[in-house]
């Protein structure tokens, strides 16, 4: 299940998945590039597809998305809506706009993480992908709302790999770097943007199938601290892994 299917870094997960035999699940709010999608899909690769309609914006998304797909064996979950415009104010913006990010990238993706997660648990097999951002990785001003729950998914999804360990599913977040889609276009219009710089979003989902079951955490290098992107990734992980074993060795004392 791939939500945020329709087009750029969710169309670009659907094709390689799709090249690989795989059934998908497509989700968003627009049925019709969804179904163009399927059915494109299905021709070129004889695989079978689902559109499914949903805005993640709204409350209760996620968990509907596990229900309305009880009747499938889910193997994979990509969560990858969440993109915003730049150059938002904060306190500029209605507070409204607000809460719906933290409605797509909080609360959604915690929800149904939680469903297919314990779906996929109990299979002992599957993995889950969180599209988060480089934004995540500190404050982005004028990307306030957006920089926060991107940061959540980040952590989120790290500690969820310590947690996971030995039941067979794996976790994978995606610190991703601006990559040339069709939302960013949109969002940057008019900006004169050089988008040449922009990372193909092909490859940055082709690095994350790969990275599925190796890490818990992938920064695609990018923006000003792209040379010390290999360094953070590692401490990252390192401190993860302490924080691990420390975990594992408190839960024994406290059930021992």
């Amino acid at each position: 299940m791939i939500a945020g299917a329709s087009e750029g870094t969710g169309a670009s997960y659907a094709e390689q998945l799709a090249a690989m035999g795989i059934n998908v699940v497509l989700v968003s709010r627009r049925k019709e590039a969804l179904d163009q999608l399927g059915e494109r899909l299905a021709g070129l690769y004889g695989i079978a597809f689902r559109s499914v309609v949903a805005d993640l914006t709204q409350s209760g998304t996620g968990s509907r998305l596990v229900e309305e797909t009880r009747d499938l064996d889910i193997g994979l979950f990509v969560s990858n809506a969440g993109a915003d415009g730049a150059g938002n104010s904060f306190l500029g913006e209605p507070v409204d706009r607000a809460l719906s990010l933290l409605t797509m990238n909080a609360a959604n993706v915690v929800e149904a993480v939680h469903g297919f997660g314990n779906r996929l648990v109990k299979r002992r097999s599957g993995g889950i992908i969180v599209m988060s951002s480089g934004a995540g990785l500190g404050g982005q001003p004028w990307l306030t709302m957006y920089s926060a729950t991107k940061a959540f998914e980040l952590n989120f999804v790290e500690s969820l790999w310590a947690e996971l360990d030995g039941q067979g599913v794996d976790i994978l977040g995606i610190a991703a770097p601006i990559m040339d889609t069709p939302t960013l276009r949109r969002a940057t219009e008019g900006l004169g943007m050089d988008y040449s710089t922009a990372y193909d979003p092909a490859n940055v989902c082709a690095l994350a199938l790969a990275s599925l079951g190796k890490e818990p955490l992938v920064i695609v290098p990018d923006g000003p601290d792209e040379a010390q992107i290999p360094r953070i990734q590692a401490d990252r992980k390192t401190r993860l892994l302490a924080l691990a074993e420390w975990g594992k060795a408190y839960t024994a004392a406290a059930n021992g």
